[in-house]
């Protein structure tokens, strides 16, 4: 069977990413020929950040230039859904496929006749409309809302990330869908659970943008000055005014680290436990890794997260001050944090690449 996997921004580089790479191992392993289309990239950085040697020599690579911006920042979304559909189109009609499957944004679903699967995030995420209640925003949103109203229809099958996600696509878009948990990485991490010696560290992962909320994860170091704390993550562009304000901000017990978090795992060996700040996350990767190397994890109750993390493995908190009361009794009592730490890597397992793989494998047999 010919599968056709779009994707057009692979350089972003976070966990939508690793749902392709994993939805290209189910399909070649199947025995389908798989063809990618992406804007250019740099195969190299991407498949040594992501540990996947050699993955795009098993598929045939349709690429087209990056998108730039012709009117600057101005509607930057429709630039952006105008140039992807116009490259898309244009790779699609010359080839013909058995199904597709959309691993980013429904937004860039192409026109075909053959189904279309879409791995589903967030139905609509429109950026400003998750912090403001403008009806200027709302009117601005409007046409992009209804262009992919449009895209759902032509789709066959919608995949959710989380059934926090599920019952939102319910909501929006009047569909129903099946949840098919994205796949963590948790056997490069699994060897470290069995380090029974944590240190007094608290780490958290992600790209350093607002809406992961590392403002917190600084605040939260300032309220637990006892304790070591360390931001992993990355910035997609080099450089970002967010990071550099919460360098000049945060206290002495705060350090960062920029680099992927398999190249720094080592800490996730020494830390006692793992802060998720992100509020309404649609669903945690790095949550699972950290779990899996036996952190006790401490997250923000809302969203993906809290189908992750149940009582039995970790805290939840909706306020800051509760989560550094968490993060002490975690300091103060080394049998409930061991009890949590192995009951945290014990469920990680159920997340495992394999799993997400054979549902994906199922899921194009019988579509």
């Amino acid at each position: 069977m010919k599968v056709l996997l779009v994707h057009p921004r692979l350089g972003v580089k976070g966990g939508g990413e690793r749902v392709a790479i994993h939805s290209i191992l189910a399909a070649t392993k199947a025995g389908h020929e798989v063809t990618l289309i992406t804007e250019e990239f740099d195969e190299a950085s991407f498949e040594d950040f992501y540990g996947c040697e050699e993955l795009f020599e098993k598929v045939n690579r349709s690429y087209y230039p990056p998108f730039k911006p012709v009117l600057g920042p101005r509607v930057l979304l429709y630039q952006r859904l105008a140039y992807h559909r116009f490259r898309i189109r244009g790779l699609v009609s010359r080839n013909s496929f058995d199904i597709v499957l959309s691993t980013q944004d429904i937004g860039y679903v192409p026109s075909t006749r053959a189904p279309i699967m879409q791995y589903c995030y967030f139905p609509e995420y429109f950026s400003h409309l998750q912090s403001s209640t403008s009806p200027i925003w709302r009117l601005y949103y409007r046409p992009a809302s209804a262009y992919y109203r449009n895209r759902v229809r032509r789709v066959r099958l919608l995949l959710s990330v989380s059934d926090f996600t599920r019952e939102f696509i319910r909501r929006t878009w009047g569909r129903d869908s099946v949840t098919v948990y994205p796949p963590c990485p948790v056997e490069i991490y699994s060897e470290l659970a069995s380090m029974r010696t944590k240190e007094n560290l608290v780490i958290t992962v992600g790209r350093i943008v607002p809406e992961k909320r590392f403002h917190l994860f600084v605040e939260l170091a300032r309220m637990v000055p006892t304790a070591r704390f360390v931001a992993i993550g990355s910035l997609q562009d080099g450089t970002s005014a967010y990071f550099d304000q919460l360098r000049r901000t945060a206290p002495e017990n705060v350090s960062f680290t920029l680099s992927p978090l398999r190249k720094a795992k080592d800490l996730l060996g020494r830390a006692m436990a793992y802060v998720h700040c992100a509020e309404n996350e649609h669903f945690g990767i790095t949550i699972v890794e950290a779990m899996a190397a036996g952190c006790v994890p401490v997250v923000h109750d809302s969203g993906g997260p809290r189908e992750i993390v149940t009582n039995d493995v970790g805290f939840r908190w909706r306020k800051l001050s509760v989560a550094a009361q968490q993060i002490m009794k975690l300091a103060e009592n080394d049998q409930l944090r061991e009890t949590l730490s192995a009951a945290s890597s014990a469920k990680a397992q159920q997340f495992r690449p394999e799993v997400f793989e054979s549902e994906i494998a199922r899921v194009l047999r019988v579509s």
